[in-house]
Formats: structure tokens, sequence, C-alpha cells
């Protein structure tokens, strides 16, 4: 239920971004906890070849989250504005053609996927026995596209209207359906990837009526209507959650260029090891994206609201919690690498072996991986999406593409596992620099402010 006690524009910014906080990160946590089982389950069920299909197929399904991030964030960063400005109308409009917006591309690309789906098959990479599981997942989980891409909208508005435990609810509840399924899917059935792609989509119907409970009996400002239909909208919908595509789309992108590197360095191994990395990679990866969610509706209200020093405040919390996550994650790794790769796959020392040592490296780059979704979050959140997108593409692109093709020639042993840490380095210091002319320029601002009222 939605805690109204909660004012955005007068409660503490500590008790505001718990508040937040807890549902945002739990739902991602425990959702990605349940992505790692469901990894662990078709490695030890399908075997290592289900492994490397799944990581053919990230840069797939990343590209596709994109455009549903895009939407659902775009969107509700939008409402939240809106709402800190008193504008309710505003924000129902922005609800009603965000979720028109995500029918229209989501069936769009679903049903353009599916016809397509051997050359997506030839184009991602897939031969012999990976091929045939990547197209078994795929051909599945196109099906249910459309209703995942609604969901992860109404979700991001759901949080915003004053429900994000809901939105944790929902996610959680669907990602143990969807665990609870892949293990009677897969090992009793007998179906292989199909049965995890089947799993999956029955979960992601599931949280999606969990969500539109939200609407039944007025728990928040939004209503489930057609009120204000159209497309009107959809150019600052879609620029203002830009950053986020880059985000995702970019890493879809890098991962797809990641996975050529590796068949030419050591073959379907790295592979193997690299779906390892990504799948307890995620795991931090969720976190950080859920503290720029508790983020989000804080400074985007307040910014509407005209009160900068509580988007600095929120701001400086954000930055704090995400960097020491990032730092714990590098810690636990270090200790358990070898224990953790060894859940993946049954007595098969080589990719235990390789994957623990990727692991130790890739995780190097997490804390600067925090501070770069954190800031792309707030530039994201305040209408300002040109810093995100720059900060966004650079880190999840340009950067480590050149670190993919710099890095192993120098290092042909560990640099490959190492681009990330070279990417968001580098990033982070274009973040500072944004960050650094923001609050000048806000400071400058309030000091006018107080000469004028004096």
């Amino acid at each position: 239920m939605a805690e109204t006690h909660i004012d955005l524009r007068t409660t503490p910014i500590e008790q505001c971004f718990k508040h937040y906080l807890l549902p945002a990160i739990t739902g991602l946590v425990i959702k990605s906890l349940f992505i790692m089982g469901d990894s662990i389950m078709i490695g030890r069920g399908v075997g290592p070849d289900g492994l490397g299909a799944i990581a053919l197929t990230i840069p797939f399904f990343s590209f596709f989250t994109a455009i549903a991030m895009m939407v659902g964030i775009g969107g509700s960063a939008m409402m939240s504005i809106q709402f800190g400005k008193g504008h309710y109308q505003e924000g129902q409009t922005l609800f009603a053609q965000s979720l028109l917006l995500t029918l229209i591309l989501a069936a769009s690309l679903s049903f353009s996927a599916l016809y397509w789906l051997d050359d997506i098959l030839l184009f991602i990479g897939a031969q012999g026995n990976i091929a045939t599981l990547a197209g078994d997942f795929l051909g599945v989980m196109l099906q249910f596209f459309v209703i995942y891409a609604i969901a992860w909208v109404i979700s991001c508005f759901v949080r915003n209207d004053g429900n994000p435990k809901l939105a944790m609810y929902a996610m959680a509840g669907g990602a143990i359906v969807n665990l609870v399924l892949d293990y009677f899917f897969i090992f009793h059935f007998g179906w292989g990837l199909k049965g995890a792609a089947y799993a999956t989509g029955i979960a992601q119907v599931l949280m999606l009526v969990s969500l539109l409970s939200h609407f039944i009996g007025g728990k928040g400002k939004l209503t489930l209507s057609l009120q204000g239909i159209g497309l009107a909208k959809a150019p600052k919908i879609l620029a203002i959650g830009l950053p986020i595509f880059f985000i995702e789309s970019s890493m879809a992108a890098t991962t797809f260029i990641y996975n050529a590197v590796l068949l030419e360095l050591g073959g379907e191994l790295y592979l193997n090891a690299f779906s390892i990395v990504m799948n307890v990679g995620v795991f931090v990866m969720f976190t950080l994206v859920g503290i720029g969610q508790a983020c989000q509706p804080i400074i985007s209200f307040n910014h509407g609201a005209n009160a900068p020093e509580r988007v600095e405040r929120t701001l400086s919390i954000g930055l704090k919690f995400a960097v020491t996550i990032g730092v714990l994650a590098i810690i636990v790794v270090q200790c358990f690498a070898a224990e953790i790769a060894s859940l993946f796959t049954v007595d098969h020392q080589p990719l235990i072996l390789l994957a623990a040592t990727a692991l130790g490296l890739y995780f190097l780059a997490y804390p600067f991986m925090a501070i770069n979704l954190v800031t792309a979050t707030m530039f994201q959140s305040i209408g300002s999406p040109a810093q995100a997108n720059i900060i966004s593409v650079c880190r999840g692109f340009v950067f480590v593409i050149i670190g993919l093709f710099l890095l192993p020639k120098a290092m042909p042993e560990t640099g490959v596992w190492l681009s990330p840490l070279f990417a968001e380095t580098l990033a982070a210091a274009i973040s500072v620099f944004f960050l650094a002319k923001v609050r000048k320029r806000s400071r400058l601002a309030q000091r006018n402010v107080c000469q004028s009222e004096a």
C-alpha cells in the first residue's frame, strides 16, 4: 500500500531515500538473484552450451529491455516533475501516452524479430548446438515481450506514484515463480531452454497482473484509463529516457562485440565464462540501478518544486551508498570467486578457473560504475539528458570498445576482462566534471537569490 506520510517536499531526504531505497533495491536484488538461479539451473540442467546460448542472446534482450526502460523511466520521470509542480492531469496524460508508445514499439519489435529469427541467430554468431539452443530460447521469449515491456513501464509509474513496495513485491514474486517453474520445466519435464523461456514468460504475466492492483481502490493519483491517450508527448518521453536507452543498448552492442572477441580469443570456453561473469555481475549492477531508482523520484519532484538543496543532498547520499556497494562487491568476489563460479557448472575445472579469474578482474569496475550510473540518473531525473547521454555512451560503449581493442593486445591473458574498469574509470572522470559544473551553477544561483532578497 502507498505510504502517504512521505512528503517529497518536506520530509527529510534521508527518510525519503530510505522509503524508496529498500523497495527499489529489494525488488531488483531478488530479481537478479533469481536471474543467477535461472542461469545456474541452465548451466547444470542444459550444460555449458546453455550458458553460451544465453550469453549470445544477452545483447538482443538488452536492446529490447532498453526500449521498455527508455519509455518507462522517461515517462515516469516527467510525471514526477509534473507532480512536483502540482500538475496531476499532465502526469496522467504522460502515463497513458507512455503505455500506448510501449505497446506500439514492443509489438513492432517482437513481430519483426520472430519473422527474421534465423537471420538474427546468424547475426549474433550462433553456430551448431548453441544456435539451436539460442533459437529455442528466443522463439519463446519473443512471444512474451509485449507483456514484459508493459509490465516494466507500469512498474516505473507505480513506483513514482507513491507505491514502490508494490513494484518490489511484483518483481520479487515474478522472480520466485520464474525460478520454481525453471526447476520443473528444465529438470522434471526436460524442456531445456524452451522451458526456461516459458518460465520467464509466465512469470512476467503474473508480474503484470500484480502491478495492475495499484489501480484498484485509488492507491495513487494515476488511473488506468484512456484519458490523455495519444502520442503528442512521445518525443519528450523518449528524449528524457534516452540516457537509460544508451546504457542498456550500448551494453547490448558492447556485449555483442565482447562475444566476438571472446570467441576469437578462446572459443566457447571464454564465452561460457563470460556468461557466468555477466550473471553474477547483474546482481551488483541491479543494486546500483536500484539506488538510482530510489534517488530518481526524489530528485525529479524537488527539481520540479525548485528545491536544489534537496536535489544535491539526495545525490550525495546516493553516490556514497552506491560506491560503498561497489567496494563491497570487489571484496566478496576476491574472497569467493572460485566458489561462485563453481555454482554454474558441474565439475568443469577449466571453466571454473577461467570464470574465477574473470570475475576478480571484471568486478574492479563497479565502484566507478556506481558513480556513473547515479550521476546519469541525476541528470535524467532533472530533465537534462545531454550530460546523461554522454556519460552513458562513453561508459557503456565508446570506452569499452577502445578497451576491448587495446587491452588484449597489451595484456593477452587479462586485458579482455579489464576493459570495463578502463571504461568506467574514464567515464567517472567525465561524471565528476559534469557534477562540479552543476554544483557551481547551483551555488551561484543560490547566492544570487540571497543577494536579491537582501
